[in-house]
């Protein structure tokens, strides 16, 4: 993503983001009025047949001395509110079976908007900073808010030693040591590029670094540079959903993407703060006298 001098997106990314996110809410509230429009018609419904039922009683409690109408006539015509009103009363059964098809597809609307609407958010955290602790803290809230994680752990792939430098630590206390040599297992296959979900969840007796509950791999390309493993999440959260893994792999491409160019960044300015002291000193001006 193209960046402007402070490290945050250019001005047409953001009008990009900003049409994506009012694309999402035109469809919500389409989606909302069509509902509402269906409910209006409903209760017109409710009060025709309320209506023709009264008519009915009215009807059948005349007598000929009270009207000029024929015995004929209101037999027919009560049949003929009976007719109407059954008429009405199917009417009133499709639209009712509308609502909740409706009401049915309002809900899925609203739930895919609402993890689109997670989707967007974390992905432009993700990318909107350079500073290696922001992105790291912005892959925690997304562990914790997005996925339901309690206890995880963000690994640094050591190219030179091929161990897992530990960068952040969440609700494991001193339970995931600061480096980790992955034998056999998640962790090694996560190294290698593989992804691992356990399903269904083992019951939580103990934690064991090497055996997470999920393990993602961070990668550049084919390159892996590190790895997410969750160790524990929230109570009431008994399983993975789908919106978890499509989070999964926005963390495998997006998070890497950012973590990688962040530190790359920390690296450049650690550099650049160490040359620019070393031309200082030879350009500093001799003391008087030597």
């Amino acid at each position: 993503m193209n960046r402007s001098r402070d490290g945050g997106p250019r001005d047409g990314e953001r009008d990009d983001l900003s049409a994506r996110g009012e694309e999402l809410r035109n469809m919500f509230n389409r989606a909302r009025a069509f509902t509402e429009e269906l409910l209006r018609e409903n209760e017109r419904l409710r009060f025709r047949v309320a209506g023709v039922e009264r008519e009915m009683e009215q009807a059948s409690g005349k007598t000929p001395s009270s009207v000029p109408d024929s015995v004929a006539q209101l037999t027919e015509r009560v049949r003929a509110l009976e007719r109407e009103r059954d008429d009405l009363l199917a009417r009133f059964r499709q639209v009712e079976a509308m609502n909740r098809s409706v009401a049915a597809r309002y809900e899925d609307i609203e739930t895919q908007n609402n993890h689109l609407a997670n989707l967007y958010v974390a992905s432009y955290q993700l990318h909107a900073t350079l500073n290696f602790s922001e992105v790291l803290d912005t892959v925690r809230e997304i562990l914790i808010n997005l996925i339901g994680a309690e206890g995880f752990a963000i690994f640094w792939v050591d190219d030179r030693t091929g161990q897992l430098k530990r960068e952040l630590s969440q609700g494991m206390g001193a339970s995931v040591p600061e480096k980790i040599r992955p034998g056999k297992g998640p962790l090694l296959d996560a190294v290698e590029g593989q992804s691992y979900y356990a399903d269904p969840l083992p019951d939580p007796k103990g934690v064991d670094p090497a055996l997470p509950l999920a393990c993602i791999p961070l990668k550049i390309g084919t390159r892996v540079i590190g790895v997410v493993a969750i160790y524990h999440l929230l109570r009431q959260k008994e399983r993975f959903e789908p919106l978890d893994f499509e989070l999964f792999t926005l963390l495998a491409g997006h998070a890497a993407t950012a973590l990688f160019s962040s530190k790359l960044y920390q690296r450049s300015e650690k550099k650049l703060s160490e040359l620019q002291g070393f031309l200082d000193l030879l350009t500093a001006p001799s003391p008087p006298g030597t």
